[in-house]
């Protein structure tokens, strides 16, 4: 249960400062808090992807191992 309460909570921070960098500026500075968003999805797409790939490549290590050491 505290595992599942730090995941929680590890998932609500990215949120939390999400929210405070679009709403917490006064309105006339929507611009700068629309470049900052546009950050932050670039960076979250990238992490995504990094992910993706490291996951690949562990996939592709482990096959070549298996292929490796069948003999």
């Amino acid at each position: 249960m505290l595992l599942k309460l730090i995941a929680l909570l590890a998932a609500a921070i990215p949120a939390i400062l999400f929210l405070r960098a679009m709403l917490g500026r006064r309105p006339t500075k929507l611009g700068g808090a629309m470049r900052e968003a546009k950050k932050q999805i670039d960076l979250a797409i990238t992490i995504f992807i990094g992910i993706v790939g490291v996951i690949v490549a562990f996939a592709a290590g482990k096959l070549a191992w298996a292929w490796w050491t069948a003999t």
